[in-house]
């Protein structure tokens, strides 16, 4: 149902290229510590150019949230009283 196969970047692949290049050299080297300090520059590179995934507990917050206003709103429409549905709710900020 999902496209679990990761999209390969361009930096994904310079990344990969880098790491491959590493298992070839001697750690003492100072072509591996260059190699190495490119490495650290582009791994931060890549992190600020990914997404937040949505946590599930999230998506259950804001699924719990929409079936009590639901039903507060349907009660409301037949047992006529005034709204508090909107109290009820959590803020999102709530959820970190």
């Amino acid at each position: 149902m999902f496209n679990k196969n990761k999209n390969v970047t361009g930096m994904d692949l310079v990344i990969k290229i880098a790491t491959d290049k590493l298992v070839e050299l001697q750690p003492d080297t100072p072509e591996y510590e260059r190699i190495v300090n490119q490495l650290e520059r582009l791994n931060k590179i890549a992190a600020t150019n990914r997404r937040e995934k949505v946590s599930p507990n999230g998506l259950i917050a804001v699924a719990g949230n929409l079936v009590v206003t639901g039903l507060i709103i349907h009660h409301e429409r037949f047992n006529v009283i005034t709204t508090k549905a909107i109290s009820f709710v959590r803020p999102l900020s709530n959820l970190k």
